[in-house]
C-alpha cells in the first residue's frame, strides 16, 4: 500500500523527507568532525518532517478531487490540481464524462527525479483515451541537455501521425507570450497564450478556432467539433502542463 501511495504521487512529501535527511546527514556529519552542535539548527530541521507530509496530504486530496471531477454544466472541462503523479484525470462534457488522460513515465527515476521543485516539466508524456481513441503525447528524448526546445510526437493507434513544439522565439519572449506549435494530420496549430493571461488560444492560418481558461484548478475547453478536437483538447492540456502558471 505505501508503494502505490509513492507511485502514484505525494512527491511533495518525498521532496521535504529527502530534505530532511540530507539536513540530519550534514549536520551529524559536521557535529562528528568539528564538535558543532546546534539545538535550534536541529529544531528548525525537524520542521520539514510535519511539513512535508502536510504538502503530501494536501497534495493527495488534489489527486483524489481530480480522479472523480464530474464536469460542469455545459462545454468541455476538466480539473487540473496536480500535476505529477500518474493519478487518472476526467474530461467531461457538460455533465457526461468524455475521456481521460494521465501522465506517465518512461523510466522509474524519472518519477523521482521531478520531486525536485522548478523540473517538473521534464519527462511529460500524456495518454488520453476519449471515445475509444488513445492519443499520446511522447517527449522526444535527449532534448534537453544543448536545447531549450521541448518536442513531443502526438501518437495514435501505434501511428506517428502529428508533432508539437515550443517556439522559445525572442518575439514571444518580448510580446510574454508562450507558444506550442503543433501539427497534426496534415493541419498546422499554433496554442498561445500570454503570460498575464490564463486563456490559451489555438490558431489555425492565423484565426482563432479553440480557447480554453482556467479558474483555480478547472480547465475549460471551448472547442468545435471536428475530427481533430480530441488533439486541440490534449495540446491545451499539454501547455497547461508545460508552462505552468
Amino acid at each position: 500500500m505505501k508503494s502505490e501511495m509513492v507511485m502514484k504521487g505525494n512527491w511533495k512529501m518525498v521532496y521535504g523527507i529527502g530534505l530532511f535527511l540530507l539536513g540530519v546527514v550534514g549536520l551529524t556529519a559536521r557535529g562528528l568532525y568539528f564538535g558543532i552542535f546546534d539545538i535550534t539548527e536541529w529544531a528548525s530541521l525537524s520542521l520539514l518532517l510535519p511539513a512535508a507530509y502536510g504538502a503530501g496530504w494536501i497534495e493527495r486530496i488534489q489527486q483524489k478531487r481530480d480522479g472523480t471531477f464530474c464536469g460542469v454544466d455545459a462545454g468541455y472541462a476538466s480539473r487540473l490540481g496536480e500535476r505529477v503523479s500518474t493519478g487518472v484525470k476526467q474530461i467531461y462534457r457538460a455533465d457526461v464524462a468524455f475521456g481521460t488522460y494521465q501522465r506517465i513515465f518512461h523510466k522509474p527515476w524519472h518519477r523521482w527525479f521531478i520531486a525536485f521543485p522548478k523540473v517538473e516539466g521534464f519527462f511529460l508524456n500524456l495518454v488520453f483515451d476519449v471515445s475509444n481513441q488513445q492519443l499520446q503525447l511522447v517527449e522526444k528524448p535527449n532534448q534537453r541537455l544543448w536545447s531549450n526546445q521541448t518536442e513531443w510526437w502526438i501518437e495514435e493507434g501505434g501511428e506517428t501521425v502529428g508533432e508539437i513544439k515550443t517556439d522559445n522565439t525572442f518575439r514571444h519572449a518580448a510580446a510574454f507570450s508562450e507558444v506550442l506549435q503543433m501539427t497534426y494530420r496534415t493541419e498546422q496549430y499554433q496554442i498561445r497564450s500570454s503570460k498575464l493571461s490564463r486563456r490559451i488560444e489555438v490558431l489555425r492560418q492565423g484565426a482563432t478556432i479553440a480557447t480554453s481558461k482556467r479558474k483555480r484548478n478547472l480547465l475549460t475547453f471551448d472547442v468545435p467539433k471536428q475530427d481533430a478536437h480530441v488533439a486541440l483538447i490534449a495540446g491545451m492540456v499539454l501547455f497547461r502542463f508545460h508552462y505552468r502558471e
